[in-house]
């Protein structure tokens, strides 16, 4: 149940930006705020070095090391990744959103994240180990790459679910559309989570990466 409900909050908040569907529905995510809640704007560099990339203590992140390039644009959708389950492990979403001003596009920002700036306390975070593979990056059109990654959420579980047991769909592809800013940084312009049309792609090698214990 945990994972179906949290896919239905992702999908509000990650794939409108290439639906252009969605506010969050589900009852443990917090109230919108209006956007000039936003408050100050930290620098791309003091975002980065706020986000923690190999997870926190209730929600580690383990990366597979093999196969990811080292190129900016992937580098800038792990950021973007981490900021995701960051925010969904959290209880108080404002600092999070924050660091997200500098991860996303200003559209995407402003329609997904700014209105949430103020919320109400999350009271049901997410949490659990995960386990993060880069599966590869395509063209996305109009100078945007589409980098696309494998997740093994199988112990990704609500903080109040009592004896969770291991996800049987642990195995989610998640792309994330990442496009240019004016100074030539990277930022996600959108996500896809449980990207099915890359099924045929990468579906079976990531069913064989979803296979991790704590």
């Amino acid at each position: 149940m945990f994972i179906a409900a949290a896919l239905a909050v992702t999908v509000g908040l990650t794939t409108a930006s290439c639906s252009d569907d969605g506010t969050p529905t589900v009852a443990d995510t917090p109230s919108a705020a209006p956007p000039s809640a936003a408050g100050p704007v930290m620098t791309a560099e003091e975002a980065y070095q706020k986000l923690p990339m190999d997870g926190t203590k209730d929600l580690p992140i383990t990366w597979e090391p093999s196969g990811a390039p080292e190129t900016d644009e992937v580098l800038a959708a792990r950021r973007a990744l981490v900021l995701h389950y960051w925010l969904f492990q959290a209880t108080d979403w404002p600092p999070i959103i924050q660091v997200g001003r500098q991860l996303y596009s200003d559209r995407y920002y402003q329609k997904l994240l700014a209105p949430y700036a103020d919320p109400k306390p999350v009271d049901n975070p997410s949490v659990g180990p995960i386990w993060i593979k880069y599966m590869g990056s395509e063209p996305a059109g109009s100078g945007k790459v589409m980098v696309t990654f494998c997740a093994d959420l199988g112990y990704w579980h609500g903080a109040k679910e009592t004896g969770a047991k291991v996800r049987e769909e642990r195995a989610i592809l998640e792309s994330y559309l990442m496009e240019q800013t004016p100074d030539q940084r990277w930022v996600a312009d959108g996500r896809l989570d449980n990207h099915v049309d890359l099924e045929p792609k990468y579906g079976d090698d990531c069913a064989e990466f979803a296979k991790h214990k704590p």
